[in-house]
């Protein structure tokens, strides 16, 4: 017997849409009836019902009895600061796998979403809340930070290390051995040969820090 529970998705944009679509898969032995859409302003063409604001949780716990929930939001640090008002509400967040997912690593925290056609090769680390999106490729013993976005096509290389609250382009490539700190942003196809400081935007082939 499926055991289905309810979720809402925090977050009502493209991201919050695309996600909706992977509850679709059967993940971890359980089958998730999505009970809306939450978010800080009203969003129309939904495929679910938008039930109600951020603000009003308490009262959306009450009328819709969910004790799942999944941050779709696309910034990073509007994600983190979300999930810390929702600490108090001890809220599971489920990680998503999409079903395509090529996954040989365990250690995968909580809240992580992953899209289809990703490989994660052995022993890598993937920290809570980060999104790996479609056609992304770990090497072995890579570790990902809090609240990451990890955009398509992005390659990295064995035993590469990212930082928390870190965004990495579409189709940048990063070499193994190299570390990047927390709070950067590596821009869409850039090639990362050296370490990168924390708060700090790089770009190009290969990447340098961008101007101030």
């Amino acid at each position: 017997m499926i055991n289905k529970e309810k979720i809402a998705i925090f977050g009502a944009g493209g991201f919050g849409r695309e996600v909706y679509h992977l509850l679709a898969d059967y993940i971890d032995g359980v089958l998730y009836d999505c009970v809306g859409f939450i978010d800080c302003e009203d969003k129309a063409g939904l495929p679910v019902a938008f039930i109600g604001h951020e603000s009003n949780m308490d009262q959306l716990l009450e009328d819709y009895q969910f004790s799942n929930c999944v941050l779709a939001l696309g910034d990073v640090h509007k994600r983190e600061e979300v999930f810390r008002k929702l600490v108090k509400y001890s809220l599971r967040f489920p990680k998503f796998i999409g079903s395509s997912v090529k996954c040989y690593s365990k250690d995968i925290a909580e809240g992580v979403i992953i899209y289809p056609a990703t490989v994660i090769m052995n022993d890598c680390k993937i920290g809570r809340f980060t999104l790996l999106n479609s056609g992304v490729t770990l090497g072995h013993d890579v570790v990902i930070g809090d609240f990451c976005n990890i955009n398509p096509g992005v390659n990295l290389a064995g035993r590469v290390t990212v930082g928390d609250s870190t965004f990495i382009g579409i189709g940048a490539s990063v070499k193994d051995n190299v570390t990047i700190g927390k709070n950067v942003i590596i821009g869409a196809g850039s090639v990362v040969l050296n370490n990168v400081l924390d708060n700090t935007t790089v770009y190009g082939i290969p990447a340098k820090a961008a101007l101030k």
